[in-house]
């Protein structure tokens, strides 16, 4: 299945699909959740639990107090809705990505190709993170300090294969500088 997957990813990943889902994701990241945070964050400065690298049950439930009842509805909006789309969005834009420079980088039969899907263990770990934070804001007031940790550790999770993506995405873009290269230079 992941093999079918990977091959799926390569077969579209063309420089007009991933300009695609790129402003897609731009434009979710730039417009849309920017003016849902600042409905439960209007001065911009508690942030949000979903861009921290863990967190503590305590540094959680202060969040979640600070943003009254209001704000965490909105937030709940947010973690239940936009933060389901946002990952879908991004995991088809960076696994594109990734798939168009290895393709350019790479021989065809080389097992980093089949890394492509990488990022999907990204949405996995926002999707558990986000599972947790909704937990929390169902339970507010009542605190819920195993989902919280459970949040956290997935957002750990999900910021480490974010990092390791982008590498990989500095990987292929090397590996087709080299390619260039070499190319240029049998010519």
């Amino acid at each position: 299945m992941l093999t079918s997957l990977s091959n799926l990813a390569r077969r579209y990943a063309s420089g007009r699909n991933v300009l695609i889902f790129f402003v897609l994701q731009m434009i979710i990241s730039a417009v849309v959740l920017p003016y849902m945070q600042g409905k439960f964050d209007s001065a911009n400065i508690l942030g949000v639990l979903d861009l921290k690298f863990g967190f503590t049950p305590d540094e959680a439930y202060n969040m979640l107090s600070a943003y009254g009842e209001e704000g965490r509805k909105y937030y709940f909006f947010v973690e239940a809705v936009i933060d389901i789309i946002y990952p879908i969005i991004y995991t088809i834009t960076n696994v594109l990505l990734l798939s168009y420079v290895f393709k350019r980088g790479f021989a065809a039969n080389s097992f980093i190709q089949q890394l492509n899907i990488f990022p999907i263990l990204t949405t996995i770990g926002d999707f558990a993170e986000n599972g947790g934070i909704i937990t929390l804001l169902s339970a507010f007031p009542e605190r819920a300090d195993s989902a919280a940790s459970f949040a956290s550790n997935a957002g750990m999770f999900k910021w480490v294969a974010f990092g390791i993506s982008i590498a990989l995405f500095l990987i292929g873009i090397v590996a087709w500088i080299i390619a260039v290269v070499k190319k240029k230079n049998f010519a």
